[in-house]
Formats: C-alpha cells, sequence, structure tokens
C-alpha cells in the first residue's frame, strides 16, 4: 500500500484535479474574453487621440447621450431585429413542428442538413446574397423577373432585403432548438387529449405553445443576443447604406472607430451595447424563472 507523503493533506490532490481539467477552457475565457473587455473598458476611459492617453473618465459615455447618430442607429436595429427575429421564429417554429411529425419521410435527412445556413460564415452570407441580389446579374431578378432592381441600393428595399438574409441564416438555428424541445415533451398529455377529442389546433393550443414556452423564452433571448451583434452580414452588403438606413449600431460603432480613428468612443459604445445585451439577459431569465416556479407551483399550471 502506498504511503502519502509526510504533511501532505489527504483531499489536496482532490480538489486540485477538477481545475487541472478547467485550467485550458479557463485560460481560454481569460485571453478571447475577459481580457479583451478589460482592455475595451479602460480604452472607453481614456482620450487615444492625445499622446499618453490621458484618463478622462465618463466623458465619451456622457458623449453617448447626445449622440443622434447613435440613436438612429438604434432605431435601425431595433427595427432589423424586430423584423428579422419575428420571421426567424415562426419560420423556425413552424419547420421544427414539421419535422417533429412522425410521418414525415426522410426526417432523419432533413434534421441533418438543416443546421447548415447557420453555420456558414457571416461573410460568405452576405457576399452570396450580394451577387444574388445584384441588379443585372443576380438570379433573384432573374427568377422573379424584376431585372433592374437594386435591392440593397434602394431606400425602401434595403433593410427588407437585409432582414431576409439574416432570416435565412438564423432560421435554422431556431428550428435546431425548437425541434429539441419538440422532441422531448412527454407524449402521455397528448394521448390523453386526443382521447378526450382534442384536435391538431387545440393540442398544439393547450398543451404545445404552455410547455414550450421556456424553450421559446430562451431562443428568443438568443436570437435577439445574435442579432443585436450582427455586422457582416451589414458590411458586405450594404455598408450602412443607402443613406445610413441600413446603418445598425454594429456598423456604427466600425465606422467610428475604422474610419474616423475614434477608437475611445466607438469602446464606449461597445460597453453600453454589453451592458444593455446583459441587463436584457438577467431580466429574460428572471421572467423565465418566476414562470417556471409559477408553473410549478399548486394551481399554477396551465391547462
Amino acid at each position: 500500500m502506498r504511503r502519502a507523503r509526510p504533511g501532505a493533506r489527504p483531499g489536496s490532490r482532490v480538489i486540485a484535479e477538477p481545475w487541472l481539467y478547467l485550467g485550458p477552457a479557463l485560460l481560454w475565457f481569460v485571453v478571447f474574453s475577459v481580457f479583451p473587455l478589460a482592455y475595451t473598458i479602460n480604452m472607453s476611459l481614456r482620450d487615444w487621440g492625445s499622446a499618453g492617453h490621458p484618463f478622462i473618465g465618463l466623458a465619451h459615455y456622457a458623449e453617448l447621450i447626445g449622440d443622434r447618430a447613435l440613436y438612429h442607429s438604434l432605431h435601425t436595429t431595433a427595427l432589423f431585429a424586430l423584423g428579422a427575429i419575428s420571421l426567424s421564429f415562426v419560420l423556425g417554429f413552424a419547420i421544427a413542428l414539421l419535422l417533429a411529425s412522425e410521418d414525415l419521410w426522410f426526417r432523419t435527412f432533413f434534421r441533418s442538413v438543416l443546421i447548415l445556413p447557420y453555420v456558414i460564415s457571416d461573410i460568405v452570407v452576405g457576399i452570396s446574397f450580394r451577387l444574388m441580389f445584384h441588379p443585372i446579374l443576380g438570379v433573384i431578378n432573374y427568377v422573379l423577373g424584376t431585372r433592374g432592381w437594386d435591392w440593397f441600393g434602394s431606400p425602401t428595399l434595403a433593410l427588407p432585403s437585409i432582414i431576409l438574409v439574416v432570416v435565412w441564416h438564423l432560421t435554422p438555428f431556431f428550428a435546431i432548438i425548437l425541434l429539441a424541445g419538440l422532441l422531448s415533451l412527454p407524449k402521455e398529455p397528448y394521448e390523453a387529449a386526443r382521447i378526450d377529442g382534442a384536435g391538431s389546433w387545440r393540442l398544439f393550443r393547450h398543451l404545445t405553445l404552455p410547455m414550450m414556452r421556456p424553450v421559446c423564452q430562451v431562443v428568443l433571448l438568443m436570437g435577439v443576443i445574435d442579432v443585436i451583434k450582427v455586422f457582416g452580414i451589414v458590411f458586405t452588403t450594404t455598408q450602412g447604406g443607402p443613406a445610413r438606413l441600413t446603418e445598425v449600431v454594429g456598423m456604427y460603432m466600425f465606422r467610428t472607430g475604422f474610419l474616423f480613428y475614434r477608437f475611445d468612443y466607438a469602446a464606449a459604445m461597445a460597453v453600453g451595447v454589453v451592458i444593455a445585451m446583459a441587463i436584457l439577459a438577467v431580466l429574460a431569465m428572471r421572467a423565465l424563472s418566476e414562470r417556471s416556479r409559477a408553473g410549478l407551483a399548486p394551481g399554477g399550471a396551465e391547462v
């Protein structure tokens, strides 16, 4: 029997061993998440246009309050997010319901290829749709018979066109998560409801939707975060034009930092967006937990 070294505590190895497994992940998190965030916060509190980068405190954050261009980009981002999230969620839910059906042929194949549009890079998606929506050479105008339409250059079509591109890119993500939620639902309530004579619509309204509410809330939160930070698709299609009508907040930050070289002010905007997204996530998760507790309480379950 092997003896422990004198002075060594028996539980020290047990305590240290989990940290050895977590070490690479923690190092990755610190290097690529914590350090960039800390560096951005430090940059937002200094004047990078002066020698020595003097500390100026919250001056850039005070400037954000009166920035009309920022408000315009936030308004555009809100419209963009509302359209993209609504269409992606509805289409994703419909596709998930279709793929959850046991009567669908080749459903395993369709479930496998469903995720492909989402894993394609934003830059590749943007360039591909830029070519397809070309006013003269684009395949979209050829198929629809709308030769000469400048989808990304028209003041009325630019934002809806980008929304459609993001919907194509984001819908598979919604469908995969919602499909996993549908496949995890218990079968007994559906069997009992069918015995009582409930039809498909009543099953969906009174069983599927209430039981899928937690999954829907989580996927909507993740979708909102994904849409708010969109940049690659906008940059490769319209670059915020025409006349800044598609300039979302990510595009405005890029323009401020890399075109006007105001990295400190762009960093302040980035920190503000991170804080807003964190507050949104906390409120959404708190509402989710409260609804979950209400559903588990006596008499709180929906029928």
